[in-house]
């Protein structure tokens, strides 16, 4: 709680209050606001991981019902542990009266069906969390969570800032709240929001200072101390700013929080689309998990399928009513009956450390046997997903999955699909988009009616020489997603990796008629050369797949065949033989003419090729090289007015020592050796009053046992010699004294100085020095003397 001074009262006077502590007045107000202030400052970062700002002002209900508590409390002197209570209080009543008003008792306390109605909120906001990509659509679940993320950072950091008196440190709970979308947004905060946090922090701690200060209404000006060490916080964040980037794992460009997103670790697991172009820049491979197959050709391991477009963007289908539990069998009656027909395979996957809520498997899965924990699946896409807090960390199980015998002339025999047959959420386009997708798609469809010709036209189109794989390109461009407007900047660039490469497809298809759909897993990795024994079915050829091979491919419906995949990105995956253009006899092998192995890399066509064969660079090289300059030149530009002060000591220093090496005069040496003292000790907290004498200024350290022993009688010495040289007359003779000695003295003083202070002290001492901002025009320093002495 602010702390409110004592109102002085003569003796027998009585005062309005009749002897009552003063009114607190405006002051538990202006700490609440300002604490509400910087909180929501902070909070706007989250545009960009949430879609839109409509839940904005749902979090300003929720902080500001918190601090008009914990005000009200402060107002009415409760103790502190009350107000933080109360302010608990409101965040609960705020959250139950705009979600839970219905179940609770006067519609702000939960009553017997609260949480019965909070249970499917937040599923639904598990579901999105894991499910979609940043910005994710803005549902009660999400909305909910977000009330209560930011209302608990509003209690931490108005607890910090006032009862416990320890604003400075309350920048923590913005630091955490601002790292959210820092670690997610492609481009981090930006600096408009860094700007707004750091404002909001500014605002918080400098009325906290103003009203503890002065006691709510007569603020002050800061000191040059308070100034001095602003500044020093500031540069240090600004050092931070640029060191931290080389220090963190992860961060792969630009400046903190300005550069790219945080990756804090190796993740291991597979969130659909928001980690996958994640797993496929990180440096190295990591998550490595095998499967055994007697599949005569590698698969694809699917994890999650995404065909719902709600919000122009790409996300599973919520299982609601279609859920079914265990999968021992997936009893759905056209994959049971290709058990019979189709080509049936039978592959062991161990996970190892990979960590997913969606289980592996390659499509269709028709038994699933030895997975442990819970486990439920959609009948209409066949994803497979883990109930209270299953996950594949340290699985190890056995799938037998089906499909049907997939030929060219099979698929060229499939007519146009009647919507009847399958879910519109497998069709459903909205109701504009950008005209570049719609100019493209009636280009590549021109004059084709067959489904299989319109696939293969969308798959030839986007694998031409014309587009290239880039995992970089869409950060760099601001477009790496899957939504439309994505979709319409990849197809203007043409350049991207294998999420817009699918989503392009499966968007096009449905604009064919073609209902699609995107899965999410592993392309085909490496053989590891392990068989293993299988009986009298045949043995089983173990691969090893890992991050490298995260992958995303389109899935077409064709009428009588079931859900067929594509593989439109090149130099990625495998190309199935009934993708693959049919060659006459004599006619040349092209690259999308033969199974292209995991990771081999497109050649070279047209500019790119002649840049390689000259070794110039590319212009996108040059761009990335000339950011890359001007990111250096900015960065040692920054870092060298960070170091200057301690240059600038330094060199003041050397000089120093370097005059009473050459055996300056007497006078001056004496001079110098002082005010290197005085200032080593300015510099580590120990400053000299304006309007103190040097033997004042000797009196005080000794005191305080700043000095003792060795460094009190080096100090007493150099004090001695200052004051016959500085203050007596011109014919006095000029001190004796050893230069060498009275620099031995120095470095004692300095020694002992710095065992006292602290390594904060130290470490400002050494960057941000003190003594090189005062202008004192007298007192123990001696700066009222020839400046020469001060060389």
């Amino acid at each position: 709680m602010l702390e409110r001074p004592t109102e002085r009262r003569t003796p027998g006077a009585s005062g309005r209050s009749g002897g009552r502590p003063p009114s607190p007045g405006f002051a538990p107000w202006l700490m609440s606001t300002a604490v509400a202030v910087a909180v929501l400052l902070t909070a706007a970062n989250l545009h960009g991981v949430l879609e839109g700002w409509s839940w904005l002002f749902q979090v300003a209900v929720t902080v500001c019902s918190i601090e008009a508590a914990t005000g009200l409390a402060r107002r009415l002197d409760w103790p502190p542990l009350t107000g933080a209570l109360l302010g608990l209080a409101a965040l609960v009543a705020s959250v139950n009266a705009m979600f839970l008003a219905p179940t609770s008792f006067l519609g702000i306390v939960p009553g017997p069906g609260t949480f019965a109605a909070l249970d499917p909120m937040l599923e639904e906001a598990r579901d999105t969390v894991v499910s979609q990509v940043a910005p994710v659509l803005v549902n009660n679940g999400i909305a909910l969570a977000a009330c209560v993320g930011v209302g608990l950072i509003a209690l931490l950091v108005d607890t910090l800032a006032v009862p416990l008196q320890m604003p400075a440190i309350s920048g923590l709970g913005l630091l955490g709240l601002a790292s959210v979308p820092a670690m997610i947004k492609p481009n981090s905060i930006g600096t408009a929001g860094f700007l707004a946090a750091a404002a909001g922090y500014l605002l918080s701690l400098g009325c906290a200072h103003w009203l503890a200060s002065d006691g709510g209404g007569r603020g002050r000006l800061a000191s040059a101390e308070q100034f001095r060490r602003a500044s020093g916080i500031a540069a240090a964040g600004l050092a931070a700013a640029l060191v931290l980037p080389l220090a963190i794992p992860g961060f792969s460009s630009g400046l903190f929080p300005e550069g790219s997103r945080l990756n804090w670790g190796s993740p291991t697991g597979l969130n659909p689309v928001v980690n996958l172009g994640d797993n496929l820049r990180r440096p190295g491979a990591f998550g490595r998990m095998t499967y055994a197959t007697d599949a005569e050709e590698p698969l694809y391991l699917r994890s999650v399928t995404l065909e719902n477009l709600t919000g122009a963007r790409w996300s599973p289908s919520a299982f609601g009513g279609n859920k079914r539990t265990g999968i021992d069998e997936l009893d759905v009656p056209g994959v049971q009956n290709l058990l019979a027909a189709g080509e049936v395979t039978t592959t062991r996957i161990s996970t190892a450390s990979f960590t997913s809520p969606w289980l592996l498997a390659p499509y269709a899965p028709a038994q699933v046997s030895g997975a442990r924990g819970q486990w439920s699946w959609d009948p209409s896409t066949l994803n497979i997903r883990g109930e209270s807090g299953t996950t594949t960390a340290n699985q190890d199980y056995e799938v037998r999955s089906v499909k049907p015998r997939l030929t060219r002339d099979v698929l060229r025999a499939a007519e146009p699909t009647n919507n009847a047959i399958v879910d519109p959420v497998f069709s459903e386009l909205p109701d504009s988009m950008p005209s570049i997708i719609t100019d493209t798609a009636a280009t590549v469809l021109d004059g084709l009616d067959s489904p299989y010709e319109q696939a293969m036209a969308i798959q030839t189109y986007l694998r031409a020489p014309g587009f290239v794989y880039s995992e970089q390109a869409p950060v760099e461009g601001g477009y790496d997603q899957s939504g439309f407007e994505v979709v319409a900047a990849f197809l203007e660039e043409k350049s991207g990796y294998c999420i817009h490469y699918a989503a392009t497809m499966a968007i096009m298809a449905r604009i064919a008629g073609i209902p699609s759909r995107m899965a999410v897993g592993y392309a085909p990795g490496r053989p590891t050369g392990t068989v293993f024994d299988d009986g009298p079915g045949g043995d089983l050829k173990e691969f090893e797949v890992d991050s490298r091979d995260a992958h995303a491919w389109p899935e077409l419906f064709f009428n009588g065949v079931g859900w067929v995949s594509f593989e439109p990105t090149p130099s990625r995956g495998v190309l199935p033989a009934y993708a693959q253009a049919q060659t006459t006899p004599g006619s040349p092998t092209t690259a999308d003419d033969v199974l292209r192995p995991t990771g081999e890399p497109r050649p070279a066509t047209g500019a790119a090729a002649e840049s390689a064969e000259s070794g110039s660079q590319t212009p996108a090289e040059d761009d990335v090289l000339s950011r890359q300059l001007w990111s250096a030149s900015a960065a040692a530009v920054v870092l060298g007015l960070l170091l200057a002060p301690l240059v600038l000591r330094r060199r003041r220093t050397n000089r120093r020592r370097t005059a009473l090496a050459a055996g300056g005069t007497g006078r001056r040496a004496a001079v110098a050796a002082w005010v290197e003292a005085v200032d080593t000790a300015e510099d580590l907290g120990w400053a000299a009053a304006a309007t103190e004498t040097p033997r004042a200024f000797q009196q005080r350290l000794d005191d305080a046992g700043v000095v003792a022993g060795r460094s009190s009688a080096a100090l007493s010495r150099l004090r001695a010699g200052y004051e016959r040289a500085a203050y007596a007359a011109p014919e006095t003779p000029a001190p004796d004294g050893d230069n060498a000695a009275r620099w031995t003295d120095v470095e004692t003083v300095k020694g002992r100085l710095q065992e006292r202070a602290g390594w904060r002290r130290r470490l400002a001492g050494l960057f941000w020095p003190a003594s090189l901002f005062s202008r004192r025009p007298s007192g123990a320093d001696g700066r009222r003397e020839d400046p020469s002495y001060l060389a």
